[in-house]
């Protein structure tokens, strides 16, 4: 994975975005400046054609070198238009790009979205100003239609059969890094687990070493909040499969006859016995270890590992390849010693400076577009429900000072008079049908733009959450005050991430992402997640 601004990219993700942004750029850069190829040759050519492009530019006092930058410079904006809608509508996931179903389907969709977006942005500008930012000097504005709507259609065409050749050619090339995990417990399990569950991530779990029976029941090294339920470090079928016959590495030797090892052209390998973790690593065409084990006490090959590490095979922490997959923080990384000299977690002043400045100018740019689709919610949360129209409540924020968070009411006017502070469930009766309708659009929290305005939150931060909850959540999750070191927001990495819970448990991962959020910040960290609020507000999978 890629490492950019303190965010991980997918590597494939990466080379499928480049290949796509140079195909669809190069498709409109050709098919929105060839009105001007020939006048480039020859400025005296007696074409027809040619002619008149000269006239039309004579009478915008444009030369054809000016003209054709401009063209260019448009071409190249609309492309990104037209790769921002294959975005939003989630063809960058792997998960999703990988279905041939998927994305035909998705591909038509966006496409289509596509094209009608250019052409409303074009033929707009052509209207507005003929020469301006999104022009194409030399079309008359029919001529502009036609040419976006075509060059469109056969870029993205294109696109689609490059992408076909792209996911052939992804699974052959075998881009996947060949991982062994160190361990076979809990920790261990639960890594295979997600890094099968998450293949776009760029990993393949391969094998787990075994741990000696010895070590059972000991307690870690450095202990954590005894939070990980049993279902989330169990063993799956799949991992079971994974787990190294006869391996002595960590221990006296240790038999599974159930389990079952391949090499990577997926052959059954042979029983390993008294092999050195080297020798290993080299028979299984290892790429990277990863140390998962349950407890490193006596336990550790630090020898081995370091012949490892020189023999140019990366060696990494379990926690830190959890957050690569997963990304959050992992629920055994939640300890003093991870939090405190892991890379991350830094508070910085001109951070923080740059932070507010860019809420003060999103939210002022936000509240001035937004303000009649504000006022039509208001009208409509006063016609269909009684009651007022916002809803405001004391929240707890940044280190724990409380303020008072505006909302428009999604619920009925009296929906905790009998039952006190309860969190909301999927299907809350207590929700009013408009209500629903703002939770799934996000509607409902844009006054919130007024918090941001006032200081008490940010674009983007964890969610604000009761002092009832707070309190309640505090006792039973460790860590849990560390979210309130920095401004919750309207939007945040765990609202985009994970539907929303009434659970502790649904509340430990949303910190799980919280901590990861505010370990990794960055200003880029923070665009990707306002892209990400915007794609789910278009595809309503708000909550």
């Amino acid at each position: 994975m890629l490492r950019v601004l303190q965010h991980y990219f997918p590597v494939r993700t990466f080379l499928l975005v480049a290949m796509e942004l140079l195909l669809l750029g190069a498709a409109m850069c050709a098919g929105m400046s060839q009105h001007l190829w020939k006048l480039l040759e020859d400025p005296a050519t007696s074409d027809t054609g040619a002619q008149g492009v000269a006239r039309i530019l004579s009478g915008q006092s444009l030369l054809v070198d000016d003209a054709l930058v401009k063209c260019l410079i448009a071409a190249i904006a609309l492309t990104l238009v037209g790769l921002l809608c294959l975005g939003l509508n989630r063809l960058y996931e792997f998960q999703i790009s990988a279905s041939r179903y998927e994305r035909a389907s998705r591909f038509v969709e966006s496409a289509g979205a596509g094209i009608g977006l250019c052409l409303v942005v074009a033929g707009a500008s052509r209207l507005v100003t003929p020469t301006g930012f999104l022009s194409f000097p030399g079309l008359t504005l029919t001529q502009t239609i036609q040419h976006v709507g075509s060059t469109l259609a056969v870029g993205y065409g294109l696109l689609y059969i490059a992408r076909f050749a792209f996911h052939w050619l992804v699974r052959r090339a075998d881009l996947d890094v060949r991982v062994m995990i160190l361990g076979s417990r809990g920790p261990a399990h639960a890594l295979a687990n997600q890094i099968i569950e998450h293949p776009e991530a760029g990993f393949v779990a391969i094998g787990l070493v075994p741990e000696p029976e010895s070590t059972i029941g000991r307690r870690r090294m450095e202990p954590g909040p005894d939070l990980v339920t049993a279902a989330e470090e169990a063993a799956s079928e799949t991992t079971n499969r994974l787990v190294l016959n006869q391996i002595t590495l960590l221990g006296r030797q240790i038999e599974n006859t159930g389990a079952a090892m391949r090499s990577r052209g997926g052959e059954p390998e042979e029983a390993l016995g008294e092999e050195t973790l080297i020798e290993l690593i080299k028979k299984l065409s290892v790429e990277m270890v990863v140390v998962a084990l349950e407890d490193r006490r006596m336990t550790l090959p630090i020898k081995d590992l370091l012949e490892a590490k020189l023999a140019g095979i990366e060696v990494r922490e379990r926690e830190e390849i959890y957050e690569q997959v997963t990304g959050r923080i992992a629920v055994a990384a939640m300890r003093p010693s991870y939090l405190i000299f892991n890379e991350g977690f830094r508070r910085h002043p001109w951070a923080a400076l740059l932070k507010r400045v860019t809420d003060l100018i999103l939210s002022i740019i936000m509240l001035f577009l937004l303000w009649p689709i504000m006022l039509f919610t208001a009208i409509a949360v006063r016609m269909t429900s009684p009651g007022p129209v916002l809803f405001t409540q004391e929240r707890v924020g940044q280190d724990g000072k409380p303020f008072i968070l505006m909302k428009f009411r999604s619920m009925r006017a009296d929906a905790e008079k009998l039952s006190g502070p309860v969190w909301a469930s999927e299907d809350d009766p207590r929700i009013t049908k408009w209500g629903k309708i703002m939770r799934k659009t996000r509607l409902d929290e844009l006054p919130q733009l007024f918090n941001v305005l006032a200081g008490s939150m940010s674009i983007v931060g964890p969610r604000p959450e009761r002092q009832h909850f707070v309190d309640q959540l505090a006792a039973r999750i460790p860590y849990f005050q560390l979210r309130h070191i920095v401004k919750p927001g309207v939007t945040g990495w765990a609202q985009i991430n994970y539907p929303y819970g009434n659970t502790e448990q649904d509340a430990l991962h949303k910190l799980q992402y919280d901590l990861f959020y505010i370990k990794n910040y960055s200003v880029l960290f923070d665009l990707s997640i306002l892209i990400s609020t915007v794609k789910t507000v278009v595809l309503r999978r708000g909550t």
